[in-house]
């Protein structure tokens, strides 16, 4: 089995167990190829499995960097958030030695894609943020639903997300915690001016944002960046992001309790 390790060099947690995951993987006769995040740039790697280690950044990042987009990913959270991981540092190692044992599955979760004036440019897996290229700047756009126009709006921007994506930035601006067993597009507007409140849709529709007054781009899931000059299209991706479970609870309760504050053990 090729396996990709990634980690970042922000956390010392994060540096000491990546050495001690390849240890344990490259022992078990599988090859490993170590990444630090920052180092990844454009390479995507040919790999059965990704192991990512840090917050949820790093394990948004370790998706975009397989060449087969459902290739699943363990993600192993020394982060903040980590609310994408059932995993912490202190059962990472047991976790990983189940992985390569074949004792675990794994879960299939939506991906919105995301098409700038035609051009496809990611399929985010948390998110994708439309906002003024200027910081302090409203942008003014539409919405539409399968080419029907629901409204004009002036706002700092708008967050689309997926289900999976709900309890990250969409969920601090308003909008609802759904379920990741759900297709559905979550749209929350960022400090509208105009009247505008976070829509649930279907994941079969396709959204589509119209710019037209302000200069916008796009964020996809926190680090992609596009800058948008006359529209964004938003539809179901035809590829899933797979995640590597080994068995903790359902992922959707534990993350929603654990962004409502409570601890989660």
């Amino acid at each position: 089995m090729e396996v990709l390790l990634v980690y970042t060099r922000l956390k010392e947690a994060s540096v000491a167990l990546a050495s001690k995951l390849e240890n344990l993987i490259s022992g078990s006769g599988h090859r490993v190829t170590v990444m630090d995040v920052d180092s990844l740039q454009e390479r995507r790697f040919d790999v059965d499995l990704g192991v990512a280690i840090g917050g949820d950044g790093t394990i948004l990042r370790t998706f975009y960097h397989l060449e087969e987009p459902e290739t699943p990913v363990l993600p192993v959270s020394v982060g903040r958030g980590g609310y994408l991981a059932e995993v912490g540092p202190e059962m990472a190692q047991e976790a990983v030695e189940k992985v390569v044992g074949g004792s675990y599955y794994t879960e299939r979760h939506m991906r919105v894609r995301v098409e700038v004036d035609g051009d496809v440019v990611a399929d985010a897996v948390n998110d994708a943020y439309v906002s003024a290229t200027e910081p302090g700047k409203v942008i003014e756009y539409s919405i539409a639903l399968d080419g029907f126009v629901l409204n004009g709006i002036v706002s700092d921007g708008l967050v689309v997300s997926t289900p999976v994506g709900s309890t990250a930035y969409n969920f601090s601006c308003g909008g609802p915690a759904v379920d990741d067993t759900m297709e559905c597009f979550v749209m929350a507007p960022v400090a509208p001016i105009t009247y505008f409140r976070p829509l649930v849709v279907s994941g079969l529709k396709t959204l589509e944002l119209n710019v037209i007054g302000g200069r916008a781009s796009v964020l996809c899931d926190g680090f992609a960046r596009t800058d948008v000059t006359n529209s964004v299209r938003f539809f179901r991706s035809p590829h899933y992001a797979v995640i590597v479970r080994v068995g903790r609870g359902p992922l959707f309760e534990r993350r929603l309790r654990k962004r409502l504050g409570w601890t989660v053990r």
